[in-house]
């Protein structure tokens, strides 16, 4: 039976998006689509979204008549252009808008609950309890999401009081009532050097670079840094599985090259194995966790933030490492605007850290201009510039992105170094230490291991544990870098990025001394790049 309270709510929201670009922001700002209108009304409202998205103008009756030159069967034409008429027609006001949308979710939610019970009593016949439950718990979660009417709070401070807060808090750290939370760095001296707030809850940071550059080994590395020191980690592969995933790291931690756990087990050595099963007991030492999360299907920003939140008490992460964003289904119909798409996902990804209270970490492609126009300077790479409008396919990057590292194989030892740039960073600098826009780090492809220039210093022909053999300390690194951090006056003063400064204690970035690699490498055989671990 056809609700006529419900159409003519539908007609009149309709008329609101046919002549007010406002209404059509407010529409997307719930969250809403064409599915939650009535089957003859769909059509319309996806023509006036599509019309919106793809020209930033509203659908007339002229543009809408032209559509309907698609349509094969007179009848249906005549029909929907009843329906449009009928649309057009009808008065409303922008300040009912909120209203009519609660009208129209209310209805959706009524009938989408009486579907998940139909399909709840479906389950329990024909399979059994326990299936039917998990079920109906996941439709009723889906349920929830798809309302788009979430409740947003706003919080006002007067400045003046947050002033108090924050000077009472630094006095107390510095008489040491409390002890301040260090930063969470990336492990990696160069790119630590760039972030000055290392990263920091509700931060999004992009590394980019060409297919087959290792933007998935760098985004590992980084999150399993974080997680050597002492920080929870939420890893999202989206392409590939959480047992090639556990390769990739084994590989790394262990020194055993990736084709030795992948397709040639047997050829392992015993001394290859203990090294592997000594990671293992590292790893169980560990009290911070990493995670790793695989959702079948399509994955999107809302589907891991509904996780993280349902398993908030068990995750808790700091940092978020989404491999990458290109993969994530989009969560709002954009028709055909993967830029837009993008810059979805971007904003909910960078909002979703700031409310749960954590880092995200992803990556992006670099374009084919870009990457022709650094070719041409050949191994003078001092002087090229990567910009954020050379990522494939959004400029929303530069916009929602806190900090863009690009990285490309370095010309002259493409499988040894790799050519790293800052192309954004909101709080720090651009350039590296040593004043250029370009540094440069080890990468061990047979392992999937990347690393500061200091670390291949520290590599010995013995293989033993490091020259100095001194103990890994995080805690004075990040001492001296919260030290630095709080005494400089300016954030951007050109003394806090001198080439003598000396924010960084080395022996943070030993955590790893990788002096083992040398002595893995047999007769130069493991030269050879695996960009696929």
């Amino acid at each position: 039976m056809i609700d006529k309270k419900k159409l003519q709510n539908e007609k009149e929201l309709i008329y609101l998006l046919l002549h007010d670009k406002d209404a059509i922001d407010k529409f997307y700002d719930f969250g809403l689509t064409a599915k939650n209108f009535s089957q003859e009304h769909q059509s319309i409202v996806s023509l006036i979204l599509e019309t919106y998205d793809l020209h930033n103008v509203l659908l007339t009756r002229k543009s809408f008549k032209e559509k309907l030159k698609s349509y094969k069967v007179p009848k249906e034409r005549i029909s929907q252009e009843l329906v449009f008429n009928s649309c057009y027609a009808s008065k409303s006001s922008l300040d009912d808008l909120p209203v009519m949308i609660n009208i129209i979710v209310e209805q959706n939610v009524r009938s989408s609950t009486i579907k998940a019970m139909q399909e709840f009593q479906k389950n329990k016949s024909e399979k059994n309890d326990i299936i039917a439950i998990k079920t109906l718990i996941n439709d009723c979660q889906d349920i929830l999401d798809g309302a788009g009417l979430k409740e947003n709070k706003s919080y006002y401070n007067d400045i003046r009081d947050l002033s108090k807060e924050r000077i009472k808090y630094i006095e107390d750290v510095r008489s040491g009532k409390i002890k301040e939370e260090p930063l969470i760095l990336s492990g990696i001296r160069e790119i630590d050097y760039t972030m000055v707030n290392g990263f920091e809850k509700g931060t999004l940071t992009l590394i980019c670079a060409d297919v087959g550059c290792f933007k998935s080994c760098m985004m590992l590395n980084i999150g399993m840094n974080v997680w050597k020191s002492g920080n929870n980690v939420l890893f999202v592969p989206l392409e590939m599985t959480k047992e090639q995933t556990w390769r990739r790291m084994c590989s790394r931690e262990s020194r055993v090259r990736s084709e030795l756990i992948t397709r040639d087990i047997k050829s392992l050595t015993d001394e290859q194995f203990e090294k592997i099963k000594k990671m293992d007991e590292i790893w169980d030492s560990y009290d911070s966790k990493f995670y790793v999360m695989e959702d079948p299907g399509n994955t999107t920003v809302l589907k891991i933030q509904r996780q993280i939140e349902k398993h908030i008490d068990l995750i808790k992460p700091k940092l978020v490492v989404i491999d990458y964003v290109a993969n994530l289904e989009a969560h709002k119909e954009r028709y055909g605007r993967n830029d837009l798409e993008i810059g979805d996902m971007l904003k909910t990804m960078r909002q979703m850290g700031k409310d749960i209270g954590f880092s995200v970490l992803s990556g992006a492609q670099l374009g084919r201009g870009a990457l022709n126009r650094i070719r041409k300077t050949g191994s003078n790479r001092d002087k090229a510039s990567i910009n954020s409008e050379d990522i494939r396919g959004s400029h929303e990057y530069a916009a929602d992105a806190d900090n863009i590292f690009a990285q490309l194989k370095s010309v002259s030892q493409p499988n040894e170094l790799l050519d790293i740039f800052c192309v954004k960073s909101r709080h720090g600098p651009t350039v590296f230490e040593n004043g250029n826009i370009r540094a440069t780090l080890n990468i061990h492809p047979e392992y999937g291991l990347i690393t500061s220039p200091h670390y291949g210093e520290m590599i010995g022909e013995d293989g033993e544990e490091g020259k100095n053999g001194d103990a890994y300390s995080y805690d004075d690194d990040l001492g001296d870098l919260l030290d630095k951090s709080e005494t400089d006056n300016v954030l951007n003063d050109s003394s806090m990025f001198s080439e003598d400064d000396n924010m960084y204690d080395y022996t943070f970035y030993d955590k790893d001394d990788n002096s083992d690699i040398s002595a893995s490498i047999e007769d130069g055989d493991d030269k050879d790049e695996f960009e696929t671990f």
